[in-house]
């Protein structure tokens, strides 16, 4: 039941300032500039307001200021020629209309007031409900389908960072937030149109017996990593409450579908904070998609492959009915250039109903943060590059942050409940390295599979993928694969490059002739490039031959 006496927190102070025959139009104007604050424009608009109808209601403000500036009033008006004006305190709910020229701005206190008068402001409830700032997409699209029909206003303040809670849109009268155009950001979730979002606004939805008002603002928690903050005000009872809850568990069950992200292949933004970094937002990947032809291994690294990762994963809700874990560690291992994130590729278009995060050497700072994520969206795929940056045995590590990097990544992979659909596939150029506790523990890696230099028949099969708009002769394609033996997919693909811009240089364009290949191996084989050599997964111990 709503109440009939209007609370002290609503009455706002007004002052009324009256004409004067002999009250000079230029001092009035010169008063309400010094002490109300408009400016030149809007005291000359009021000034107007008063000479033509006689007064004018200026406010609101609490009943302390609004003292206040009427004394300085009082005492200054004289300075001005306007020893007879009279002005007047008056305590009440709506002032006259203002000149459209001057009319001032609606402020947040006052908006809410209308839907919240008839409480008590000491009775109202406020709900607050925090969400990591980087599932902000799933958030603000939950709430906007449970407020579509809510009245929606843009709330503004004076200072562009000022990120205010309900409280002092509630309470704040002296920097009052104002009421202006809802404003709005486009956030990119890999679907071709962005999501619009809205920035500032606050909905309110009027309801005689359970009126709410949604606000959400960032902020952050006591680590200072970002955080959205969703907050409910409403005023006291049961159906109120009840209302309020529903909202912030049909939220939360957006979340927990992912909508937005689920299925795709994401990192996170970082931000810095004075305790390190600290996610701030996804960031979705265009997917590359990957064929089983285009995935040009060894027959036995394919069977490993198709076994551990892509049959078990279809195998996973078998296994776990047998009472086995749902997730898997798998390390993909081998020299640089031979196909490891190639194959990340591959398996992310095979499993195309998991979601899966790249995490890179400079994110393993956010190593708990993917987890969690991973989790969230599961099934998924963790993928961490470079794992030895990260894993590398203790008594070769720098520093002792070095060690806690390493201690958050077992602490995380030993966390993971035994029916998380989870797999978490580590790449690594250098093996020997790997910290023991990371490879030798059941349940961290539980399968190696190692991406070698391709052999005869994978380099020929190579260097018709990526020279597929090529005419290369029989016998020239037989010479390369002879001549290449050790280098890496990295290394033919490059080859194929070569090969295209000498035919062009040399004037029949796309058709390869012996000449060609000399003159592309000699450079890229010889003694004299042995830093390209290197760069690009090249055999340097000397098995390659100049023929």
């Amino acid at each position: 039941m709503r109440m009939k006496e209007t609370p002290g927190w609503t009455q706002d102070t007004y002052i009324t300032v009256y004409d004067h025959d002999d009250a000079s139009f230029e001092g009035v104007t010169e008063l309400l500039r010094r002490c109300i604050g408009f400016g030149q424009d809007n005291a000359l608009a009021w000034a107007r307001h008063i000479d033509r109808n006689g007064s004018a209601k200026l406010g609101p403000w609490t009943q302390d200021i609004a003292r206040t500036v009427h004394a300085e009033m009082m005492r200054l008006a004289p300075q001005y020629g306007c020893a007879c004006l009279r002005a007047t305190l008056e305590d009440e709910e709506i002032a006259q209309p203002a000149p459209a020229a001057a009319r001032p701005a609606r402020k947040a206190h006052q908006v809410l007031n209308e839907i919240f008068g008839d409480w008590p402001a000491d009775s109202l409830v406020i709900v607050r409900r925090d969400f990591p700032a980087y599932l902000r997409v799933d958030v603000q699209l939950a709430l906007d389908a449970l407020t579509a029909t809510a009245r929606r206003v843009g709330i503004h303040s004076s200072h562009r960072y000022d990120a205010s809670d309900m409280a002092t849109l509630v309470s704040e009268r002296d920097h009052a937030k104002l009421i202006g155009a809802i404003q709005y950001e486009d956030i990119d979730i890999g679907e071709g149109r962005p999501v619009r979002l809205a920035t500032n606004a606050l909905s309110l939805i009027d309801d005689p017996d359970a009126p709410l008002a949604v606000w959400v603002n960032t902020g952050a928690d006591f680590a200072q990593m970002p955080q959205l903050n969703v907050e409910i005000l409403s005023p006291p009872g049961e159906a109120a409450a009840a209302r309020t809850g529903a909202m912030l568990e049909a939220i939360e069950a957006a979340v927990a579908k992912g909508r937005s992200y689920r299925g795709k292949v994401l990192s996170l933004e970082a931000s810095e904070t004075y305790r390190g970094t600290a996610a701030n937002a996804l960031t979705v990947h265009f997917r590359t998609p990957v064929s089983e032809d285009e995935l040009i291994l060894p027959d036995a690294v394919k069977r490993a492959l198709d076994r551990h990762i892509i049959g078990f994963a279809a195998q996973r809700d078998a296994l776990k009915a047998l009472g086995q874990s749902g997730k898997k560690g798998v390390l993909l291992y081998g020299p640089p250039g031979t196909g490891k994130t190639h194959t990340i590729r591959y398996l992310a278009e095979r499993l195309r109903d998991h979601t899966t995060f790249l995490v890179t050497a400079e994110q393993v700072g956010m190593i708990g943060t993917y987890f969690r994520l991973a989790r969230l969206f599961a099934p998924s795929i963790l993928v961490i590059e470079d794992a030895d940056l990260i894993a590398r045995q203790r008594d070769t590590m720098a520093s002792a942050c070095d060690e806690v990097m390493l201690n958050r990544l077992l602490n995380e992979l030993d966390g993971l409940k035994s029916d998380a659909d989870l797999f978490v596939v580590m790449t690594t150029n250098r093996p020997q390295t790997l910290e023991a506790a990371l490879i030798q523990r059941p349940g961290r890696i539980d399968h190696a599979i190692e991406v070698p230099v391709p052999d005869a028949d994978c380099r020929e099969r190579l260097l018709r993928l990526y020279g597929h708009g090529l005419r290369i002769d029989a016998d020239v394609a037989a010479d390369l694969v002879a001549r290449t033996e050790g280098v890496s997919a990295a290394f033919i693909k490059e080859i194929a490059r070569r090969l295209a811009q000498q035919s062009i240089f040399a004037g029949h364009a796309g058709h390869i002739a012996a000449d060609d290949l000399g003159d592309v191996l000699d450079e890229m084989l010889g003694e004299r490039d042995g830093l390209n050599l290197r760069l690009l997964g090249g055999n340097t111990s000397g098995s390659a031959s100049l023929g």
